[in-house]
């Protein structure tokens, strides 16, 4: 699976957004599951709060991978589409590009995708990364995000 951080706070993100018909679009897989920083009950609470401070949000949309151009374009709801002029991706920047080709607009991904990694049992992301050698070393996403003043975590 990828890993991921939020590479703002909500308060920066309310003003990339401003004056912009927002589609708010995320995949309910990596993204969903890497410190919650997406999936739909993360794009939900995001909309509504968008919403509340005058962003004009034109409809939510969830995927299981929005990596793959089929399943986007089989959830992509054409009025939402046409209605938008920026699609806010809560998504790896694979899946953002993707949604953007599909959907035909402009995409805002406000997350930094480190990498591949995976869950511990008790859900603590941990990101792989390769070394010279050939091998991996590995470390929590929070340590990394941290040491690079990047957040974990829901934007609301």
């Amino acid at each position: 699976m990828l890993m991921m951080a939020r590479d703002r706070d909500y308060r920066a993100l309310l003003t990339s957004v401003c004056n912009r018909h927002v589609l708010v679009w995320t995949c309910n897989t990596c993204v969903r599951l890497c410190g919650g920083l997406g999936g739909r009950e993360a794009a939900e609470r995001l909309a509504a709060q968008l919403r509340v401070d005058g962003v004009d949000v034109v409809g939510v949309s969830a995927v299981s991978a929005s990596c793959l151009a089929g399943k986007v374009r089989d959830s992509l709801v054409p009025e939402q589409a046409a209605a938008c002029d920026l699609i806010l991706a809560l998504t790896c920047n694979v899946g953002a590009l993707t949604v953007g080709l599909v959907a035909g607009r402009p995409t805002l991904n406000p997350l930094i995708t480190f990498g591949t990694g995976y869950l511990l049992e008790d859900g603590t992301p941990v990101l792989c990364v390769p070394t010279e050698d050939g091998k991996f070393t590995e470390q929590p996403v929070s340590e990394f995000a941290a040491s690079r003043d990047l957040s974990l975590g829901p934007f609301v």
